[in-house]
């Protein structure tokens, strides 16, 4: 059995480092993929695991697979790579590539981190990220425009907390220590857990009705209300 077990560390680095190689290269297109076959995978896990559903909801899963590979891969590479390293904080990448020692002495790098973070998580997800996340499963569900910003509304001071409590700490680490490449796949490998959280929120099609907020919470799709 050592025998066997032996060579495993060596095909574990050589196998991260062919990721890491291939990653740095091709930036765009490994973001892309990690990132729609994690949201893809993540909602199935909701549905056949946490569910129980006897029969997957494809259409449903396509509302992830449009939403990893268009927002989660191509949008947020244009803007945690092109936007925030290329344009807005050009020092970006090389804070995180620093040392400990020498980040935690960097006093202006650390509010670079601060001001990505604020950016990204009280700017671009409140204002960007839920509302496009709801047009998109409105555009695969068949309804309209209107009923996806009914959606936001009625959902958005319950769906930011949760969104605060996992990706604050998240960005944090990410702007703080992720190479450039790493910074969407990064996103992707931390969000698994936060896509089986939103995909049982909110994953199936939600019944919109002028009810009061007290009996919405039996609405189709509502695993958390």
């Amino acid at each position: 059995i050592l025998l066997v077990l032996h060579p495993l560390p060596m095909v574990v680095r050589r196998g991260l480092s062919a990721v890491a190689n291939f990653g740095s290269r091709h930036a765009f297109l490994f973001g892309v993929g990690v990132s729609t076959f994690k949201t893809s995978s993540a909602d199935l896990v909701a549905q056949k695991v946490y569910e129980k559903r006897e029969h997957v909801d494809w259409r449903r899963n396509l509302v992830f697979v449009c939403w990893g590979a268009f927002y989660l891969g191509c949008f947020q590479y244009f803007i945690y790579v092109r936007v925030f390293t290329g344009y807005l904080f050009p020092t970006a990448s090389s804070f995180a590539a620093k040392p400990l020692r020498d980040k935690l002495r960097d006093v202006a790098g650390q509010k670079i981190v601060v001001q990505q973070v604020f950016l990204d998580q009280f700017v671009h997800h409140p204002f960007c990220f839920f509302p496009m996340f709801y047009q998109v499963q409105a555009l695969v569900e068949g309804d309209s425009p209107m009923d996806a910003w009914i959606r936001t509304k009625n959902n958005w001071l319950e769906d930011l907390p949760v969104l605060w409590k996992i990706w604050i700490p998240a960005f944090f680490f990410n702007f703080s220590f992720c190479p450039t490449w790493m910074r969407v796949p990064f996103v992707s490998l931390v969000s698994v857990g936060y896509t089986l959280v939103l995909s049982c929120m909110r994953g199936a099609k939600e019944e919109l009705a002028n009810e009061p907020a007290d009996k919405v919470q039996s609405a189709k799709g509502r695993a958390v209300s």
